[in-house]
């Protein structure tokens, strides 16, 4: 239920923003509930000022006292389990804009109301990321494709703060991607405190939802907040470690590397926002990312043969090539070989969009 007293108003999307970037950090725990996959609970830092996050597993058990943490020169995935690392050196990226830039299209959307093209903004906070929302689907073109009612409920106490109520609902007759998505966004910093999805892909209905609780926004980062010093006895993965460097643009990638970098056809609302060069020590890769507001698109072309498994889903021609497509119920994928190569287009757009990119980077 709404809570009682005045209603903080709702900004202009461009001050939305601007207050989560001015946000110096939080801490928090989320839970998250996925139908499809395995529930979870996460302690989470946030430093955006910085660019640096840390994230700690605490259930379920076998995942318990997992690591991600991520500062300007690096990202670390640490197994517990296993007690084995994985370390990516980064330069050139901005892990927070993007979140910044959901809260804006959010929040506009929003005080606009009415029908919007562009999909649920998922989340607004780096951390969880959930599926964006695509195009439509065959069944819904020429009947508001692609498109969601906005509303804006009012407020709401999540986490012993108040949030904006933003709810999507999707228009027109589509039965298949995301259907209704649900954030509560704190009304000061514009941290997303809740998010429930609803989707369905394929014949795979499912829900995401995750919740904070236990949030603190007066932060005091120790200097080793956001460093990873091994375990003792703890192995780095060197075959799976890499260096990760980001550019603008294809074309400065496509100088920057001896890989022909692929060229693919995106729908036509989609714009590149990072084009990646990734050197491992047994592989070599390059990965576009492409963004349409709050939907996103990763062609990616790796020669590390392990990286992903290209034999179950469903058949699918590629040019002389058969590959597969397959979903997880939120997000979709289209995998194929070709030559010393495997290419992975990854999205949540329907089975003929996502062919249709991948039918144009071929062996490109």
């Amino acid at each position: 239920m709404p809570s009682p007293g005045p209603t903080p108003p709702l900004p202009p999307g461009e001050e939305a923003a601007e207050e989560y970037r001015s946000l110096d950090g939080y801490t928090a725990t989320v839970d998250i509930d996925q139908s499809q996959d395995t529930d979870q609970r996460v302690r989470v830092w946030f430093d955006p000022d910085d660019g640096n996050s840390r994230a700690k597993i605490l259930a379920p058990v076998s995942q318990a006292g997992n690591l991600y943490v991520a500062n300007g020169s690096a990202i670390v995935q640490y197994n517990a389990t296993s007690n084995e690392y994985i370390q990516v050196s980064t330069s050139g990226t901005d892990r927070f804009e993007s979140s910044a830039q959901r809260v804006e299209a959010a929040v506009a959307d929003a005080r606009a109301g009415g029908n919007t093209t562009d999909g649920p903004p998922v989340g607004g906070a780096p951390l969880p990321v959930v599926p964006d929302a695509g195009e439509g689907t065959p069944e819904s073109e020429g009947d508001s494709q692609g498109q969601f009612r906005v509303s804006y409920e009012g407020t709401q106490q999540i986490a012993g703060r108040t949030a904006h109520v933003l709810n999507y609902t999707a228009a027109g007759n589509r039965t298949q991607g995301i259907l209704q998505q649900t954030l509560w966004l704190d009304t000061e910093h514009f941290v997303t405190l809740k998010l429930h999805q609803e989707s369905r892909f394929g014949g795979n209905r499912s829900t995401y939802t995750y919740e904070l609780s236990n949030v603190s926004f007066e932060t005091d980062f120790g200097p080793d907040r956001f460093r990873f010093d091994p375990p003792p006895g703890a192995t780095a993965n060197r075959s799976e470690s890499y260096d990760l460097t980001s550019f603008d643009s294809r074309d400065d990638l496509v100088a920057a590397t001896d890989v022909p970098v692929p060229d693919p056809a995106v729908p036509g609302r989609y714009a590149l926002v990072q084009a990646d060069r990734i050197d491992g020590g047994t592989f070599d890769a390059v990965q576009l990312s492409y963004r349409a507001t709050t939907s996103r698109l990763v062609v990616t072309k790796t020669s590390e043969q392990s990286y992903i498994d290209t034999s179950e889903g469903k058949p699918v021609a590629i040019g002389d090539r058969t590959g597969r497509f397959r979903s997880s119920g939120v997000s979709s994928i289209v995998v194929w070989e070709c030559g010393e190569y495997i290419y992975v287009v990854a999205g949540d757009l329907p089975e003929s969009s996502m062919v249709d990119v991948a039918r144009s980077v071929a062996c490109g």
